[in-house]
């Protein structure tokens, strides 16, 4: 019996024994670093709140919210690279592989060092204490601006090395790499906690700088080993086959930026509205019951390419019975938000101590958004996975532009306060998820449409694979 059992165990992770031992492995690996993950976030933030105060802890949110607009201007390069990686792994074209690598790292070099000049010259005239609605020493505030976008826009150039271990399907390694970038600034943010408070200079260097220098390491450790057959060259850069490495449609990077402006757009309008101090609780609070919503991410993104293949190969049993057991699982998962309801003031006197108050109506709100968006998303990585992209874009045009009117409306005229962001958020998302189900039903019922569909946008389908 033991016997059985660890030859069961054994194939289950055994990798030379096909595409779906890999996939296991990588959950079960990518669950355990998210994990640690978690742990090492929620220190983080313990010991930047012992660093800075709330008000300030709150500016910093929003500035490095309103700089994190950075990771979405590779319009869909990271994706398309991973794509390409593993489709000439597979056929063993490795020539072609470092093309597609040589010429990433040159359009994102194009990228980068416009948008860095541009940034030098309006760093001079920005008021940031105005744009931030703070009063705090201008110096401080434009070092710490300056930090947070030289790093973020440093890290946004060395990320195609995550992008090559995905499209290796070496999931686990992305996520190792990330897991040590939020790792190692928590350590001089301890020691910074203790003889530098009040600093957020220090404190932007520390999780923006110190992330570089490892993407900066593991980049040159991988190229010189494991990946030294497609290492980037002058000679190698190909610009006529970049359109290739795009990979995501225009609907996906619409996508994309809806989904950036949504948070950074209602973290600035706290700001401005409520005062650093409100965002510092917005965002505890989001954070915390964000945690559940990683559970189901991580086992979404293993159904994206099978949701493809199925649809692919007319296999409509297999999806309609995923997504019943997906629907189970977000069940399951809505059990454990309404655990953290209940444990919340507790959690957090724990995690941050007793000087943030917890208001019980915004964190029922907040788990009721959350609880929403588990479906949400359910339904979204299905249609994503059959093509089905559009309406995704045309809805996410349309909440966005509504998203800020909306929320001051509610401010200004029902006097919600912080709630006004909760009411707004979860009112586009249970669009999104009536939208959704209703789509996907409509595929289902009309397979042969959906497959035209499907077929006439092969970059979409190019896009899921794992």
């Amino acid at each position: 019996m033991i016997k059985l059992l660890k030859n069961n165990i054994t194939s289950l992770f055994d990798q030379s024994s096909g595409r779906t031992a890999k996939v296991n492995f990588n959950i079960v690996v990518s669950f355990l670093l998210r994990a640690v993950s978690i742990i090492v976030s929620f220190l983080t933030i313990s010991f930047s709140l012992k660093l800075l105060d709330t008000n300030k802890y709150g500016i910093w949110l929003a500035i490095s919210s309103t700089v994190s607009w950075i990771s979405i201007l590779d319009i869909g390069l990271a994706n398309g690279l991973r794509n390409k990686v593993a489709e000439y792994f597979a056929v063993g074209k490795y020539e072609d592989a470092k093309i597609a690598v040589s010429s990433t790292y040159a359009i994102l070099l194009m990228i980068v060092v416009p948008i860095l000049l541009l940034f030098v010259i309006f760093l001079q005239f920005a008021n940031w204490n105005s744009i931030f609605n703070t009063r705090l020493v201008e110096k401080e505030l434009l070092y710490t601006v300056a930090t947070v976008f030289v790093g973020l826009l440093l890290q946004f150039f060395l990320k195609p090395i995550s992008s090559i271990l995905q499209g290796d399907q070496k999931i686990y390694k992305a996520n190792l790499i990330q897991l040590i970038c939020n790792f190692i600034p928590l350590v001089p943010i301890v020691l910074f906690s203790k003889f530098l408070k009040g600093s957020m200079v220090s404190l932007a260097f520390a999780q923006t700088i110190l992330p570089v220098f490892v993407l900066l390491l593991y980049t040159l450790i991988l190229f010189k080993t494991q990946y030294k057959i497609i290492r980037p060259s002058f000679k190698h850069i190909n610009l006529a086959k970049s359109k290739s490495l795009f990979g995501l449609s225009l609907a996906f990077f619409i996508v994309q930026i809806a989904g950036v402006f949504l948070f950074s757009t209602s973290e600035i309008i706290i700001t401005r509205e409520f005062g650093g101090a409100d965002v510092t609780l917005y965002n505890l609070l989001y954070k915390y019951f964000s945690t559940t919503t990683l559970v189901l991410n991580i086992i979404l993104a293993t159904y994206w390419g099978a949701f493809t293949n199925a649809f692919a190969l007319n296999d409509f049993d297999w999806i309609r019975n995923s997504i019943r057991k997906l629907v189970r699982t977000s069940w399951f998962l809505f059990a454990g938000i309404l655990a953290q309801l209940l444990l919340v003031v507790p959690v957090f006197k724990i995690w941050v101590g007793p000087k943030i108050h917890v208001p019980f109506i915004l964190s029922l709100n907040m788990a009721i958004y959350f609880s929403v968006v588990l479906f949400t998303a359910m339904y979204s990585m299905v249609l994503n996975g059959t093509g089905r992209i559009k309406l995704q874009a045309i809805v996410s045009i349309i909440t966005g532009v509504l998203h800020v009117p909306v929320v001051l409306f509610f401010i200004k005229y029902f006097h919600w306060g912080l709630n006004s962001l909760t009411y707004a958020t979860t009112l586009w998302v249970t669009i999104q998820l009536i939208v959704w189900r209703r789509e996907i039903k409509a595929v289902l019922k009309n397979p042969k449409k959906a497959q035209e569909i499907i077929l006439s946008e092969p970059s979409l389908v190019e896009d899921s694979k794992y």
